[in-house]
């Protein structure tokens, strides 16, 4: 463009010194390398920073087609770059292994729903076990209650016979001494009457009396045998009374220490087997769904779908081939058309001037002759050289002199022009009008449009 310029200069001052304007002296002579010199200190050299150029390229993403599932390809439906809309078909996995799986599980589903009943029959029935031990507990103590007051009512009566006994054996005693006495009296009384000294009436008497206390002594003998046979009926009926009444309260202590607990902790334990939730479902129930929504899911992505509009590069799937889902190795290349961007090289001096929003213009070589209207949507603020990789050895700095350039992504405005329509990797010319030296826009301009008909010539 200084060379341009210049040239343009030197037709301008001949032609003033053909018609005589100026005089063709030494400095005229030297004016057109001072012109060069101007040129380049006052509009070139600001003009990098005030209107930089650069190298711009269409960027289109690539996305690698790796399958969420393993199986074995039945079906690839696309042919090599045919437009595809988000969701088209781009290949089929055999889906009846997925779709037995979606079987088992449903059923497996329905088989643990009916096990959630089960649980709650049995938490219901342990339940019901608990509530008839308490039962029995109650029972069983008021049976130790009851044999209590039996045992109490029985040593009354062992007492009340032992009294009995006591008393009937004093009155045998004393009944004895009597006859005793009856009897010597009898003897004395027959001795008399025998030499003559007594008479038959004394002795009449005296055996009337004796013999009144040999009835009276046969007859508390009998009440003495008869209250001995009764205490002894009473003390065997307390004997029963106090084993009954330890019987029963071993079988309470039982109760309450054994089988109240074991009731209580089966009770509990399907308590909580039935009582698992998960908001409003069963822990067991919720598994099974979620591992059949898992399945569901599997048996989906069995069909592998265009992510978004785009199409796909050479295909060299084919049916048969068997896909696995393994992120180091792609199956397909789908380029995405609809992030399609350009991008323009900037130097590093020239970067601190570049702003978003700043206006920009782009000329390519897959159109000749044409400027497309642009402005900047950010800086890749990022080069490889910045780049630092997760390692066990300890990174190595850049030792290169040279700085590398950094990225501006550049959207295109132009209404009429599709971006989309560009392919991937077209090359041209960008430029970026900063809010410096904004007299230099002019000349980058100029310089845009002539590289855009050199496009022609030079394509």
């Amino acid at each position: 463009m200084i060379v341009f310029l210049t040239l343009c200069y030197v037709g301008v001052l001949a032609l003033a010194v053909k018609i005589g304007l100026i005089k063709f002296s030494l400095f005229w002579k030297l004016s057109p390398v001072l012109w060069m010199l101007v040129l380049f200190l006052v509009l070139f050299l600001p003009m990098q920073w005030g209107a930089p150029s650069g190298r711009a390229n269409v960027i289109k993403p690539v996305v690698e087609i790796v399958p969420n599932v393993s199986g074995e390809v039945i079906s690839v439906p696309v042919e090599p770059l045919q437009p595809l809309e988000p969701g088209d078909v781009l290949f089929q996995i055999d889906p009846e292994p997925f779709q037995l799986k979606v079987n088992q599980l449903e059923a497996q589903l329905a088989d643990t729903i009916q096990n959630v009943e089960q649980l709650r029959a049995t938490a219901d029935a342990a339940k019901a076990t608990v509530e008839k031990t308490n039962q029995q507990i109650e029972i069983k103590k008021s049976d130790i209650e009851s044999t209590t007051a039996s045992v109490e009512v029985s040593k009354s009566a062992v007492g009340q016979a032992e009294a009995a006994l006591t008393k009937a054996t004093a009155s045998v005693e004393d009944l004895e001494v009597q006859v005793a006495a009856g009897k010597r009296e009898f003897d004395r009384q027959k001795d008399l009457l025998s030499q003559g000294a007594g008479s038959q009436s004394d002795l009449d008497r005296v055996e009337v009396q004796y013999t009144s206390l040999l009835s009276q002594l046969h007859a508390a003998q009998t009440d003495v045998q008869a209250t001995e046979e009764s205490l002894s009926g009473s003390r065997s009926s307390l004997d029963a009374e106090k084993a009954n009444l330890q019987s029963s309260e071993l079988e309470l202590k039982q109760l309450v220490e054994t089988e109240l607990p074991r009731t209580q902790a089966l009770y509990r334990q399907a308590q909580l087997a039935a009582d698992s939730m998960i908001g409003e479902e069963h822990t067991s129930v919720a598994m099974v769904r979620a591992q059949l929504e898992s399945a569901k899911y599997d048996l989906e992505q069995t069909t592998v779908r265009a992510p978004s509009r785009g199409h796909v590069m050479y295909m060299t799937l084919r049916p048969g081939q068997r896909v696995a889902n393994l992120p180091l190795r792609s199956w397909m290349a789908f380029v995405d058309e609809e992030k399609t961007e350009v991008a323009m090289l900037v130097d590093q001096y020239v970067l601190r001037h570049v702003r978003p929003g700043q206006k920009a213009e782009v000329t390519l070589k897959y159109f000749p002759g044409r400027i497309l209207s642009a402005k900047v949507n950010r800086v890749n603020q990022m080069t490889s050289s910045g780049q630092v990789s997760p390692s066990g050895v300890i990174a190595q700095f850049p030792t290169t002199a040279s700085a590398e350039q950094y990225a501006v992504v550049i959207d295109i405005d132009d209404e009429s022009f599709d971006l989309n329509q560009l392919a991937g990797g077209a090359a041209g010319t960008a430029s970026i009008y900063t809010d410096s030296m904004k007299a230099t826009h002019v000349i980058r301009k100029v310089m845009i449009r002539m590289d855009a008909w050199l496009n022609y010539l030079f394509p």
